[in-house]
């Protein structure tokens, strides 16, 4: 297995890294993981169960498509063994960086490419929110454990193991979604925002409707917020969602005009600070979505 030099681990041992992320890079001997945000990091964190090893590129404070490589970040993945991300149009200014770099040396593994073959491919071929899907979570956490095993051969049947047990718990994640949202007073999932739930909203019979398309950085126009508004008060819709750290404007706008509550929803990549705060996994974000989403679509709330 190739180890990671001592001159570089002197170099990144003494990097400070950003909130959210490790705190230092062991000499370990398993590989440097780069991964590019929270919930790719959180399934390397699981399955290597090591965290000294796992370096996060966008801070979980940030937000993902303003994000601005810093030196650091490329010192660092010039020593990497293995980058996780996305792929796509979700970071294209990461495919620039990996040009420059020894591509013999790293290993990328890109969820899109992991899901090509499967009928993700086709579901939503412009939508990069995978790991909103739980079902795609699986085969992207199969192939990090292989890919790992293969670096570290030492630690394949770790690596194997731990992946079984959070393939486990995406199941049970999975189930207790589609057992809660199976019977709701309410399927319409109205998103003061752009349209980061279309996974979810497709795997659990949700009608995602948003004032904005996938990108994060348009604003609805008048006609758009005027129909979102007229639709909600038609379906006596009961719930208006935002995914940001604060509701936008508009949402309150929506909420004031229409008399509906407003609720976050987590992405599980910019984590809020009470968030960061109370050190919240990705799993763990998703459970609170789905208290939320059943308390704004009017579901059963036993057991909650």
């Amino acid at each position: 297995m190739r180890r990671i030099f001592s001159l570089v681990i002197v170099l990144l041992s003494a990097i400070s890294l950003s909130a959210g992320q490790q705190s230092a890079i062991s000499s370990s001997p398993e590989p440097l993981i780069v991964s590019t945000i929270f919930p790719l990091s959180e399934f390397a964190r699981e399955i290597t169960g090591s965290q000294n090893q796992i370096y996060q590129l966008i801070p979980t404070s940030s937000e993902i498509h303003d994000f601005q490589l810093r030196p650091s970040d490329l010192s660092i993945l010039r020593s990497a063994q293995l980058l996780v991300r996305i792929g796509g149009q979700l970071e294209p200014w990461l495919d620039r960086i990996l040009a420059s770099l020894d591509s013999d040396k790293l290993t990328v593994i890109s969820f899109v490419e992991v899901l090509k073959d499967s009928h993700y491919s086709a579901l939503r071929p412009e939508d990069p929110h995978l790991w909103l899907d739980f079902g795609a979570d699986q085969l992207l956490v199969r192939k990090l454990s292989e890919v790992l095993s293969d670096l570290d051969p030492a630690g394949a049947t770790a690596y194997k193991n731990n992946a079984q047990a959070l393939i486990e718990k995406l199941k049970q994640l999975d189930g207790q979604y589609q057992l809660r949202l199976a019977s709701c007073k309410s399927s319409d999932l109205v998103i003061a925002g752009h349209r980061a739930f279309g996974y979810l909203a497709a795997r659990y019979g949700l009608n995602q409707i948003s004032l904005t398309g996938l990108n994060p950085e348009a604003q609805p126009t008048p006609r758009r917020l005027q129909e979102v508004i007229n639709l909600i008060r038609a379906r006596q819709i009961k719930a208006i969602f935002y995914e940001s750290s604060t509701p936008p404007a508009y949402a309150k706008q929506i909420s004031r005009e229409t008399g509906s509550k407003l609720y976050r929803l987590s992405t599980g990549v910019d984590l809020a600070k009470k968030e960061i705060q109370e050190q919240k996994s990705f799993l763990s974000l998703m459970e609170d979505n789905l208290k939320i989403l059943i308390e704004g679509l009017g579901c059963d709330q036993q057991g909650i």
